[in-house]
């Protein structure tokens, strides 16, 4: 492969946005998300502190869990990942199962 063959490559897997770039909207992505998940937290403390319930925000957090291992696993291929994914997802769908039948 030539060298105009490897940048054109390169150019074609990007979507407008340069290496630099993409790392710091990963970066954000993953700020957003431990906001995301840190507001669950304390919004499903208040909640049980008052006696009820807090299905609903721990299917959130374990969603986001999931889907962080699953990208991370479909990256790396590492066992663990996936191992992990799937545990998150599965407490994911109980929690979001006790949510919903009441």
């Amino acid at each position: 492969m030539n060298r105009e063959e490897i940048l054109k490559k390169a150019q074609a897997g990007k979507i407008g946005m340069d290496e630099r770039e993409q790392q710091v909207l990963g970066l954000s992505f993953g700020i957003g998300g431990i906001l995301m998940a840190l507001l669950c937290v304390i919004l499903a403390i208040l909640r049980l502190v008052n006696g009820q319930d807090a299905y609903d925000y721990a299917s959130i957090v374990f969603l986001y869990l999931a889907g962080t291992e699953l990208h991370l696993y479909w990256k790396t291929r590492r066992r663990g990942s996936a191992l992990l994914a799937a545990g998150c997802g599965l407490v994911c769908a109980g929690n979001l199962a006790m949510f919903l039948l009441g």
